[in-house]
Formats: structure tokens, sequence, C-alpha cells
């Protein structure tokens, strides 16, 4: 049979555990290629970041920002509370691109309905000589308590290249295969059969 005092204790705890998990933040990340659910933020300010390997191209279209009207009503010092997210690719010309979201406090995030930017023109990341590594990064800056919501980065991932459709005809005749700007030497004999 149980004790009143370890129910007190257990009240408590509890209690303790209650408050703790009130006072951290619960934003979804998301991003072109990242797993759902895989990064969340779990305090503000935070700045996760996550990387997709052996990319062929990256486009970030904007970034979009959501609070959770069902959640909390947030609690925080009344400052600004301001999200970012910065794309970049591992290319020999490193190439950056970050967008910014901004909310008068976390209270007005959490009850905000979806907030998006969009980037005109959209901001392309290709492979040239090799795959690239793109590196996605989150940013929550501000003073907040229990903020709900979702964060993404807007866009469209591509592993692989697109495999080549169509077909291409040439006339019987000699041509010289080159790269552009290069003249190499040898000479490809295209016959008909």
């Amino acid at each position: 049979m149980m004790k009143t005092p370890n129910v007190k204790l257990l009240i408590h705890t509890l209690l303790a555990l209650t408050m703790t998990s009130a006072a951290r933040a619960d934003i979804v990340l998301g991003g072109p290629g990242v797993p759902v659910g895989m990064m969340v933020a779990i305090k503000v300010p935070f700045r996760p970041t996550y990387q997709l390997t052996n990319c062929y191209k990256f486009v970030m279209t904007g970034i979009e920002g959501k609070g959770d009207t069902v959640g909390n009503q947030g609690k925080g010092n009344l400052k600004q509370f301001h999200i970012s997210a910065t794309v970049r690719d591992d290319n020999r010309s490193c190439k950056v691109k970050t967008a910014h979201l901004y909310f008068r406090d976390i209270a007005t995030f959490n009850a905000s309905p979806l907030k998006q930017l969009f980037l005109s023109p959209a901001e392309v990341f290709k492979a040239v000589d090799y795959p690239i590594n793109m590196t996605l990064e989150w940013n929550g800056e501000g003073s907040a308590h229990n903020a709900t919501g979702i964060f993404n980065i807007l866009g469209e991932y591509q592993k692989d290249p697109p495999k080549p459709v169509g077909n291409i005809a040439f006339w019987s005749g000699n041509y010289i295969l080159a790269y552009p700007g290069l003249k190499p030497k040898g000479i490809a004999t295209v016959t008909r059969e």
C-alpha cells in the first residue's frame, strides 16, 4: 500500500514536469528533403541545422511560419520574435541565401495565421562539377516560452539529375566532339545503318 508522502512526492514531480514542459517550445521545422518531424525546436532561441548530401539541385522559393492557436498563448518579454532560414551549398563559389519573418512577440506568433515570404526570383543552387552538400539552418531569436507552431523552408530538392529522355538525330558525316570552348583532337563519324 502506498504511503501519503510518496503520493505527495509523485504529485510534486508531475507538477514540476508539467511546468518544465510548458516552458519549452515545440516548433516543427521543415524543408525539402528533410524527413517530417525530424527537426523540432524545443526552446527559443534556436539554431538547428540539417545537411542534405550529394545533391544535384536545390531551389529555395521562400519561407513560412505559423503559430498554433490551439496551444498556449506564450510568454516572453514582449520583444520581437524573429525567425530566419539560411540555405548554403558547398560549391567552390559558395552560395548563401537567408530569408526573415518578423512577429511582434511570441503571443502574436502563437496566434498568427500562416505567414509566407516568397523569393522572387527563387534561389537556385545547382551542382557544377560534382554533387553538392546543402546546409539548411533555421534560426529563432527572441525571448519566448510556450512557442508552438511550424517554420518551413519552401522549395524543391533533387537528389539525382533527371534521366535524359527523348532522342537525338545526326545526318551522316564527320563530327568533332568537344566541350563548349574546347577543341579536342579526334573526329566522330556517324554512319547510317
